[in-house]
């Protein structure tokens, strides 16, 4: 299989070129806004009142089979990525494994993906995950040692439990000669021997280990996300995301992206836990009818204009800068192009 690293170079289309898109490259559907960890650089261990933390909850099974069946119905080509996760823990839902199953056998995307902890993927849940052939499995690791773990996961979970249930999904996998799912694992760029530590405790489990670089959440409150994790050592963080910072405009995301949270509400960012790109609800209107609407289109033009200060969310977000997490850029592209059938 492709390394997932390798992915986001394979096959690439100049986005300027091909739009507007009939439908998104990808959707995220979240299964769960909860999680078991609450990271010190994370949302999930904010406890300020907030949108995201008003609206913790697992997707019933219900709204996720009418995101399936709105997918189904949406005609043009598969899309490229059906993500089942988002801003929480997915395995946290019962329904996990029922809803990879249902989004398997529905045939919509080119490839299924989630990101997970690994702390709850017990040897029942790994089974289901090579029997329903998820494509990719993205693993977060926090700290190589168990000191580190709790206190940046704020988690007293023997971290030597995560390295064997990767173990035991690695080898079930070899039962069934099944390459799938494949097991990328990344941690944090610590810039220090941590992350040569990382790599040597993870080798064995992992199909792949990549070291992440640092980003920092749309700003809310008095949140310093970066400056919990790296604390006095921040500077190397700093440095890194100004050598690869951009001068781009727009953000891509809401010309390729679309996410249903687990509340129904949807948006084109993967990133904005505090609901300010919220641009309907797949309980009112469906999946296409929100990519075609005006709302969207408005939002869209609002990014090649260089207004994202309309926005309470983009206004406080910096991370469309980064050429660490995004490779196309579109500044220029003409906004009268974007004219398509609305939903009014």
């Amino acid at each position: 299989m492709i390394r997932y690293t390798e992915l986001k170079s394979t096959n690439r289309q100049n986005l300027m070129e091909i739009l507007p898109l009939q439908k998104p490259f990808t959707v995220l559907i979240e299964p769960s806004s909860c999680c078991n960890f609450k990271c010190v650089q994370c949302f999930q261990g904010i406890k300020e009142d907030n949108y995201f933390t008003r609206n913790r909850m697992n997707m019933p099974l219900e709204r996720f089979l009418k995101i399936i069946a709105q997918l189904q119905a949406w005609e043009g080509p598969k899309l490229k990525v059906l993500k089942l996760s988002l801003y929480g823990e997915p395995l946290i839902n019962p329904d996990f494994c029922e809803m990879l199953r249902i989004a398997r056998e529905a045939d919509i995307a080119e490839r299924i993906e989630t990101t997970t902890n690994a702390s709850l993927l017990t040897s029942a849940i790994a089974e289901k995950l090579v029997e329903y052939r998820l494509d990719y499995a993205r693993v977060s690791i926090y700290a190589p040692d168990q000191h580190k773990h709790e206190k940046i996961t704020g988690s007293k979970m023997d971290i030597n439990s995560i390295h064997e249930n990767l173990r035991v999904l690695q080898e079930i996998k070899k039962q069934h000669k099944s390459e799938k799912p494949f097991v990328s694992a990344k941690m944090l760029d610590t810039y220090g021997e941590d992350n040569d530590r990382f790599i040597q405790i993870y080798q064995d489990v992992a199909d792949e280990l990549y070291i992440d670089k640092p980003h920092s959440w749309i700003k809310t409150g008095n949140a310093d996300f970066m400056k919990n994790y790296y604390q006095d050592g921040i500077g190397a963080a700093v440095e890194d995301i100004k050598q690869h910072s951009t001068r781009r405009v727009a953000c891509p995301m809401a010309f390729t992206t679309m996410v249903v949270r687990s509340n129904g509400d949807a948006a084109p960012c993967c990133v904005d836990f505090i609901g300010g790109t919220n641009l309907g609800n797949i309980d009112e209107h469906n999946m296409r009818q929100i990519w075609e609407s005006d709302r969207w289109l408005e939002f869209q033009k609002m990014q090649l204009e260089n207004r994202k200060h309309e926005n309470y969310s983009c206004a406080r977000c910096d991370i469309y800068l980064s050429d660490h997490y995004t490779r196309d850029n579109i500044d220029g592209f003409p906004v009268e192009k974007l004219r398509r059938k609305n939903f009014n």
